[in-house]
């Protein structure tokens, strides 16, 4: 059995075709680049509004706590609290 000869046209167009195919990749890769920058945009403003909403409750928090505490008061100066 008599292998093909290699030639430099042969050679060319292997390489023409490796060409296109890195130039599809690059394509692809370039592409999937913006979409990570788009989630890491959208993951940040997520990140945010969890953190607004950690300082809501926060605040929520100590007017609870503000509340019970005038609460408190006002059951002690009408004698209302349980003995």
């Amino acid at each position: 059995m008599t292998k093909p000869a290699v030639t430099n046209e042969l050679i060319y167009e292997v390489l023409k075709s490796i060409q296109a195919q890195v130039a599809i990749i690059r394509e692809d890769v370039g592409s999937l680049k913006v979409r990570a920058t788009s989630q890491g945009r959208m993951l940040s403003r997520i990140e945010a509004g969890f953190a607004d909403m950690h300082g809501d409750f926060a605040e929520l928090g100590g007017r609870m706590d503000r509340l019970e505490s005038r609460m408190a008061r006002v059951e002690s100066r009408l004698s209302l609290t349980d003995a």
